[in-house]
């Protein structure tokens, strides 16, 4: 007898609803809640134990793969989950990642069911099964200890390919599925400890650069492995009853806290709307993006509704499911107090109401997704943002740069060793947006990394790809202006060496400037160019998606953008306006146009020229009838 096997279109109730009891309780100890009992210093060091555990997780990938994306840039997350497929920590996680694990493995739950054991490991990398996108590869592994499951060890990993037909995890022409490489909806990869070798052999044979991909996967399974060890030591000291215990609190404290504090919000129900970036090739107008957002104190909810969004693209631009979700935390998570646990007993109060079909909801297979973690997704956050300025505009923060042209993919063929590679650039990021009282943030990239990853060592990046980085400098002028400035952006210079270089580029700040607030302008846009090398003669300009090529004798510049400033530039302490001119932030055309503030240059720290300041904000507030 043959079993019943499903295939796409897939449900989505699979990714959405609930895990019930009758779906795990044939799993060993899954349906346990482990001891009730506990005390506060136990259940402080179990947590601390926890959070350990997933740091231990991180540095096995830091110090041992070999993606340049991975070991350099830090574009991974580990976590653990509980049985019902519960985020139970966030440990210096990157926030696309935080919402897209639990459809994931609800996807495996339900797929496997009772064919779940120890020493197993499952990956998922379908956008349709509940992922991100297809560039994340997602790995979960069940703990048990003596038999009895305790949480799954969890790490999201991007890949530097994926065996897309172009070399590259990112590509707006990948319009559906099948353009987009290998999609994984659960598949075993690992029983009793043991990888399944022709699985490996399949993977390796289908993904470029498969030495390095399955480097990459062993220190995934490593890291799955070092969390199994040590959650197993951790019952060894505490029982197993006494760690479940403790982590099923974490979530009760999570949903306690967040509740009390969306009582402090008021009762609203609000609606905003924002453009897209313009996509020559499928939304050359841009597409009109609209959200509704209710807070529901006295039930404790914050309520998205996303289904007034367009239709999906047939482009890689649209969001998957867990990206959908993933974009309302995304935007929500900087007005939220920094006492509010988050995991998912918090983040579950958080609900996104989403439409089949759309740009940000549903996809409708095979439709794809490929730039569902970027693309859109940071529009989406950033008109969160600008939704919950509406609610409490004391905690509003100001558009955010969206995933730049910077950091675009590149390949080519190494002139060396004559091996193919690419390559996804973190050299430059954008920046944050200015909040009441304070300044934008620089490096904060995009709303779906928010400064949780790192720049890559230039010298590191020099020895792994035929590039050089001849220059990577602070964008004057970038931040937005504003009574608090937005945050500054990067720039990057980059020549090929003796090679052809080609270029893949998918970006959302390119026509769609970050929003300012209350008066504050928006922040610098992205921007990047070919110019020739020896001469810095401009030769073309790039598109923010799209194909390109670089040659040998040419240079790469590529600008992010800068954060929206808060507030109205005028009001702006001149202290402030001068220090960021001395420090190459502020020109000092900016700071006399646009900040009204006279810079005096004769000393050798500047000084603010009062008299002239007063002056000019005098005759500007005149001539603006005094607003």
């Amino acid at each position: 007898m043959y079993q019943e096997i499903e295939f796409p279109p897939y449900k989505f109730e699979k990714l959405s609803e609930a895990i019930k009891v009758n779906e795990i309780e044939m799993i060993p100890g899954a349906t346990d809640t482990g001891d009730t009992e506990i005390d506060p210093i136990t259940f402080s060091i179990v947590v601390a134990r926890a959070e350990g555990i997933m740091s231990e997780m991180t540095e096995t990938i830091l110090a041992t793969a070999r993606n340049p994306i991975l070991y350099g840039a830090k574009d991974f997350t580990c976590t653990l989950l509980n049985a019902e497929a519960k985020v139970l920590f966030l440990f210096d996680c990157i926030p696309a990642h935080v919402g897209t694990l639990s459809p994931a493995l609800k996807w495996i739950i339900r797929s496997f069911q009772n064919d779940i054991h120890e020493g197993d490991v499952f990956v998922n990398n379908a956008p349709h099964a509940g992922n991100a996108h297809a560039g994340d590869w997602t790995m979960f592994a069940p703990v048990f200890y003596d038999g009895k499951l305790v949480c799954w060890a969890v790490n999201k990993c991007h890949l530097i390919d994926i065996g897309c037909p172009t070399p590259t995890t990112g590509d707006v022409y990948a319009k559906d599925v099948y353009q987009e490489g290998l999609h994984l909806p659960g598949v075993r990869l690992c029983r009793n400890h043991e990888m399944i070798p022709d699985l490996i052999r399949f993977l390796g044979y289908n993904i470029r650069y498969s030495k390095q991909w399955y480097g990459d996967f062993l220190s995934q399974l490593g890291s799955l492995w070092v969390a199994e060890n040590r959650v197993k030591e951790l019952c060894n000291r505490f029982s197993y009853g006494t760690v479940k215990g403790c982590f099923e609190e974490t979530l009760k404290i999570g949903e306690r806290k967040m509740k009390e504090e969306i009582q402090n919000f008021p009762k609203i129900f609000v609606e905003e709307e924002m453009m897209s970036e313009k996509i020559k090739d499928f939304c050359p107008d841009g597409v009109l993006l609209k959200v509704k957002l209710t807070v529901d104190p006295e039930k404790g909810l914050i309520i998205f509704d996303y289904r007034d969004m367009p239709d999906q693209l047939q482009c890689s631009y649209n969001l998957s499911y867990a990206t959908a979700r993933c974009s309302a935390i995304q935007g929500t998570l900087p007005i939220i107090a920094s006492s509010v646990p988050l995991n998912d007993g918090a983040l579950d109060r958080i609900q996104v109401l989403l439409k089949e079909g759309t740009v940000a909801g549903i996809p409708r297979w095979p439709v794809g997704t490929m730039l569902a973690t970027t693309g859109f997704a940071d529009t989406v956050s950033n008109l969160v943002f600008k939704t919950w300025a509406k609610v409490l505009p004391d905690r509003a923060i100001a558009g955010m740069s969206e995933f730049s042209v910077a950091n675009l993919d590149a390949s080519g063929v190494d002139p060396q060793t004559h091996e193919p590679y690419t390559h996804e650039y973190y050299l430059s990021a954008g920046a944050g947006g200015a909040t009441e009282g304070y300044d934008g943030l620089s490096h904060l990239f995009a709303p779906c990394i928010m400064g949780n990853m790192g720049y890559e060592s230039i010298e590191i990046l020099e020895l792994a790809v035929p590039n050089i980085i001849w220059d990577l400098f602070a964008i004057i002028d970038s931040g937005g202006p504003g009574k608090w400035r937005g945050g500054i952006s990067m720039g990057q210079r980059i020549q090929p060496v003796d090679h052809e270089m080609y270029l893949i580029s998918a970006a959302t700040g390119y026509t769609n400037r970050p929003f300012g607030l209350f008066g504050g302008l928006p922040g610098s846009r992205d921007d990047h160019w070919i110019e020739e090398h020896t001469t810095h003669n401009y030769i073309q300009q790039l598109p923010n998606a799209g194909h390109s090529k670089l040659q040998s004798d040419q240079d790469w510049i590529a600008l992010s953008s800068g954060g929206g400033g808060f507030g109205k530039p005028d009001e702006r302490d001149p202290e402030l306006v001068k220090d960021d001119v001395r420090d190459g932030f502020v020109s000092f055309e900016m700071a006399k146009n646009v900040y009204k503030v006279v810079i005096n240059t004769e000393p050798e720290l500047y000084e603010v020229d009062y008299e002239a300041t007063n002056k000019l904000r005098q005759k500007d507030l005149i001539e603006n009838g005094g607003n």
